[in-house]
């Protein structure tokens, strides 16, 4: 328990770390371009501020380089803002999956973020935006071929974690292959066989197109829920004298409940004592004789219910309980 929330703890961490280094990776990027475009940006001596004179030449020599500087500016800070979001999407996979699969991802994630900033550094030369337009569709179109069965797998596989068709431990059958369950990853879904002899990997893209047949688990019978009733006694018995106990065991749904043992217990502060006992009939009636005697020699009442126990079949209930006067 311990180890898993210090992991997950040190993933946070890792999030916030990642967070802050694109938030630095950003500013740098943007103060490096005003200083270089400010510095550097003159087209002619008399554009340079009269502070910047003294430096005029060298001004004007890096002039019609600057676009190249911020070329370079723009691809080497950028590669280490996408860098740094790779490195988030990879965090955040590894919650989800093993590490092969969310290092695919982060290159994934890499190659694509890199097409983007090609496609961004176009407008640095001045080029216009349909040749920019071009460049982008044309690096994610490379991107999208490259990876269009890695990512129908990946899709797939965040669908099967989120929807959760079935569980660990649930028996399936996908593609022809029956087997039990033993992991949900990304990109596959593992099932080990029912002999327990191999392990069968299905891609995620393949699950989710081919029909799922599960098998259900056994279904345990619950005990049935009862109703005891025990008729009204006698309000008041002489000592020694003999009283039946009458009464009946239901199902909640009126089924008779036969041949089911019937406590007939005083209810005492030490615990409950057992009176008399005996079976229900066929009709879940049952009869049971006592002989009235006191349990307590301070006491002279007795304050009766009936009680079943219950078994694997139908639950346990008692009976309401009545007040008996015991007389000398």
């Amino acid at each position: 328990m311990t180890s898993n929330i210090d992991n997950v703890e040190e993933k946070v961490q890792s999030l916030h770390h990642g967070t802050l280094k694109i938030t630095l990776y950003i500013v740098v990027l943007a103060v490096s371009l005003f200083l270089v475009n400010f510095l550097f940006g003159w087209a002619s001596c008399e554009e340079i501020p009269p502070y910047l004179q003294p430096y005029s030449g060298a001004i004007l020599f890096i002039h019609p380089y600057l676009v190249y500087i911020e070329a370079v500016l723009l691809f080497i800070l950028g590669y280490f803002v996408i860098k740094a979001i790779s490195g988030i999407v990879y965090t955040y996979m590894r919650r989800a999956t093993d590490h092969p699969t969310a290092a695919t991802v982060r290159t994934i994630t890499r190659i694509s973020g890199i097409a983007i900033l090609l496609s961004l550094m176009t407008s640095v030369f001045n080029v216009n935006p349909a040749a920019a337009l071009t460049v982008g569709s044309f690096g994610g179109l490379v991107v999208g071929f490259a990876t269009q069965k890695i990512l129908s797998n990946v899709v797939a596989g965040v669908f099967l974690l989120l929807s959760r068709p079935f569980t660990y431990g649930d028996t399936v059958t996908v593609s022809g292959h029956t087997g039990k369950v033993k992991g949900i990853k990304l990109m596959r879904l593992v099932l080990e066989s029912e002999d327990g002899s191999k392990e069968i990997l299905i891609p995620s893209g393949t699950v989710v197109e081919q029909i799922i047949q599960k098998k259900r688990p056994p279904v345990t019978a619950k005990p049935i829920k009862t109703i005891l009733t025990l008729d009204p006694p006698s309000n008041s018995v002489t000592i020694g004298s003999t009283i039946i106990f009458t009464g009946k065991l239901m199902e909640t749904t009126a089924k008779p409940v036969a041949n089911k043992a019937i406590k007939i217990l005083e209810r005492d502060v030490g615990g409950d004592d057992l009176l008399a006992s005996g079976n229900t009939e066929s009709n879940g009636s049952f009869s049971i004789k006592w002989t009235a005697k006191k349990k307590d020699r301070w006491d002279n009442t007795a304050e009766i219910y009936a009680k079943f126990e219950g078994d694997d079949v139908n639950r346990h209930s008692a009976s309401k309980q009545y007040t008996i006067v015991l007389k000398s």
